[in-house]
């Protein structure tokens, strides 16, 4: 471990002065039945207010070779994989934007990655080794920083690929856009690939301000076996809009998909082109959208 980083990971294991001015029951925000207000964004002081108690210290190669700001934890409940509740939590600074209202907000992640912390590496075994938070704060009336919402744990926030920075605050940004006449969102294209295979869901996450924030899967927009050494190669792609129509709160979405896919005539596989236009809409009783057309 580096100079700077033993003394990071010391600074915030030891600081006094965390900056918090109501603190959680637990990990995370809860049911906000406990108001949770800091002074900064700062990483010393998110990790006092959400793991004030299982901070401890860990060497990681990887992340120091790229500078990349973590701390160790004990007994981290979503990175449980080869059965080690031993995690770092990756820290991808605030950034603002502002929502339907032209009010600013200030957002960032975290990430967990369970780690073998005798060996000092990242344990990579795609969804089962990493977990993702996202928080939005507000400014309040005195200049300091109230937590709005947090991502949901139930939530597919894992990243499914080998990496453990899944979701920079800059990439959440840049797509946030609008989804509704009063709500805007963070629009997903999330791409997996195994062996040759490939695919890309749509998810939609509304940044609608309450306490959990929720991540909706609108449809599969995607998907080929282009590299997969086959002779039957199939690529069908989705083109999405949002119209203007709209049901609870929400634009309806229509994707007209264009390529090829496979089919299973018996036991026999056949590529057939493909044209269709499919619509979507939002359901917020079944809080999913639903195909209508």
């Amino acid at each position: 471990m580096t100079i700077s980083k033993l003394l990071f990971s010391c600074f915030l294991i030891c600081s006094i002065h965390t900056g918090i001015f109501a603190q959680p029951n637990g990990r995370g925000a809860g049911d906000h039945h406990v108001k949770i207000v800091l002074k900064d964004l700062d990483f010393k002081t998110f990790i006092r207010t959400f793991y004030p108690k299982q901070l401890q210290t860990i060497k990681i190669d990887q992340l120091d070779q790229q500078n990349i700001p973590y701390i160790g934890i004990k007994h981290a409940e979503y990175t449980n994989a080869l059965n080690s509740d031993d995690a770092v939590l990756v820290f991808s600074p605030a950034h603002t934007y502002r929502n339907a209202q032209n009010e600013l907000r200030y957002l960032f992640t975290t990430t967990e990655v369970s780690v073998d912390k005798n060996n000092h590496m990242l344990n990579f075994c795609g969804a089962c080794a990493t977990f993702t938070r996202i928080y939005i704060f507000k400014k309040n009336a005195s200049a300091q920083f109230e937590l709005l919402s947090q991502s949901e744990d139930e939530n597919s926030w894992m990243n499914a690929d080998f990496n453990y920075l899944p979701y920079p605050t800059l990439e959440i940004i840049k797509n946030i856009r609008k989804v509704g006449p009063q709500i805007k969102a963070f629009v997903e294209e999330q791409v997996l690939s195994r062996q040759g295979y490939s695919s890309t869901t749509l998810y939609i996450v509304p940044f609608d301000e309450k306490p959990h924030i929720k991540k909706l899967v609108v449809a599969e927009i995607g998907n080929d076996n282009e590299v997969s050494g086959s002779e039957q190669v199939f690529n069908r792609q989705g083109n999405y809009h949002f119209l203007t129509s709209i049901h609870d709160g929400l634009y309806d979405i229509e994707i007209t998909y264009t390529g090829t896919q496979r089919i299973y005539v018996g036991d026999r596989a056949k590529i057939i082109p493909v044209n269709e236009t499919h619509v979507y809409h939002y359901n917020e009783q079944q809080q999913k959208y639903i195909r209508v057309k």
